[in-house]
């Protein structure tokens, strides 16, 4: 995969946080891990909308099912 270096503007605080966490040279890969998640979580959310337009609402024990708790699921 071809990579792009950018210049961002992050808090401080939160910054060093992470940093202490994964080290200096894991910190890109965490913003990139973190970017890809989100833009997953944006398309479920569109794929949704879609679906919910074209076949009305999810089921209350549809969606009891498939809800997860993300957190387990880290290696």
């Amino acid at each position: 995969m071809a990579m792009k270096k950018v210049s961002v503007t992050l808090d401080e605080k939160l910054v060093a946080e992470i940093k202490t966490q994964v080290g200096e040279r894991g910190f890109s890969a965490y913003l990139n891990d973190a970017l890809v998640r989100r833009r997953q979580r944006e398309r479920f959310q569109k794929l949704e909308r879609e679906l919910t337009d074209e076949f009305g609402p999810i089921p209350d024990e549809v969606r009891a099912r498939a809800s997860v708790d993300w957190d387990e699921l880290e290696p």
